[in-house]
């Protein structure tokens, strides 16, 4: 089991990057880093490629390649290592905890459903609207350090991606993007995100020929980007890694199906369960019966305990999402309702390494 280090994480690199254009600090930041931004730079670039963890990275590129060459050490994701909760930590330096944007899928008692974050549909619905406004964008508002960079004053924040700021849709448009913001005057972050190799691998599974042309693809850009870059540090990470799974459904299972109030939220491999009372005090023998060498189970009072999800001050919603009992992946299997939920070849957001360590990859040009 690989258990989130917060002290060594995503949380802290962006942490350090506030640190470095005056803006206050919400977590420790990483000294490795900050040694490295003290030189100077005039930009940073801050570049997500989403699901490209150490493991993924070491099998589709080779010891020389571009990436590896600069690759100085794994870092920590966030729990659960998934870009709901991954990518909004680095958007904002918060803990899951803290930001609440735990999972791609939360429930919310304001309408009775558990909602898809990002595309704001009920899940497994086929993309049915949860509601007319953003469900999330209500509930679980997040200010982005965007507003602390520039706010402070020593430089700007510029975002480029395929849903935010500067609107991308080709991966060389994107390395193509962040070199014209590198060539204007004044200090700057610039924020990368690409989608890929996550929606591949998703696909088509963590070791696949498409998964290594799109790491390789990713490999080259970077490289020939690097190199028409001056006075320029670029940072290269993921939100989270991944890890080819098979699915074990809860429908099978009539004593732990007959005993939830809905169906499992969060994600397949950090799964909330909301049981009936009268099914409390039996739950855990039931669903160990079922999945328990696959999966750890905590109670809500656990969860919190160990800090899971992160440690600072938990938002208001946090307890209300995780559920009455928290089921968290261990080995290679994931959980679904039933048969009729979407399925994955490989997917993320349970304990293994796989999933949690990420890279830390410096190129200072």
């Amino acid at each position: 089991m690989q258990y989130p280090d917060y002290d060594h994480c995503l949380v802290n690199l962006t942490n350090s990057i506030l640190k470095h254009f005056g803006a206050e600090t919400k977590h420790a930041p990483l000294s490795d880093v900050d040694d490295i931004l003290e030189k100077g730079f005039q930009n940073v670039v801050l570049m997500i490629f989403d699901g490209m963890g150490v493991s993924s990275l070491e099998h589709h590129l080779p010891a020389d390649s571009f990436l590896r060459l600069h690759y100085k050490q794994a870092i920590s994701s966030v729990f659960p290592p998934t870009t709901a909760a991954a990518l909004t930590s680095i958007e904002s330096g918060l803990t899951p905890a803290e930001h609440g944007w735990l999972g791609w899928s939360l429930y919310f008692k304001e309408v009775d459903k558990i909602v898809e974050l990002f595309p704001n549909t009920v899940k497994d619905s086929g993309g049915v609207q949860a509601t007319e406004y953003h469900v999330a964008g209500k509930y679980l508002p997040v200010q982005n350090i965007d507003v602390d960079i520039n706010r402070a004053g020593i430089g700007n924040m510029v975002v480029i991606s395929p849903y935010d700021g500067f609107r991308v849709t080709k991966l060389n448009d994107l390395f193509a993007t962040v070199q014209r913001h590198c060539g204007k005057t004044g200090r700057k972050l610039i924020y990368a995100y690409w989608g890929q190799p996550d929606k591949c691998m998703h696909e088509t599974g963590c070791e696949s020929e498409q998964t290594r042309d799109e790491i390789r693809n990713i490999n080259k850009g970077v490289q020939a980007l690097c190199e028409s870059l001056r006075d320029t540090l670029v940072i290269v990470t993921a939100d989270h890694g991944h890890i080819d799974i098979s699915y074990r459904f809860v429908s099978d299972y009539p004593n732990v199906m007959n005993a939830l109030l809905r169906p499992p939220s969060i994600e397949s491999r950090a799964a909330a369960f909301y049981v009936k009372e009268e099914h409390k005090a039996a739950f855990p023998h039931e669903f160990e019966k079922a999945f328990g060498d696959d999966f750890l189970l905590f109670s809500k009072e656990d969860v919190i305990e160990k800090g899971l999800f992160g440690n600072g001050t938990q938002h208001p919603r946090f307890a209300e999402s995780i559920g009455d009992f928290l089921a968290v992946a261990v080995s290679d299997i994931a959980i679904a309702y039933n048969k009729q939920c979407k399925q994955f070849a490989s997917t993320h957001a349970g304990l293994t390494r796989q999933e949690m360590d990420v890279p830390l990859i410096i190129i200072e040009t």
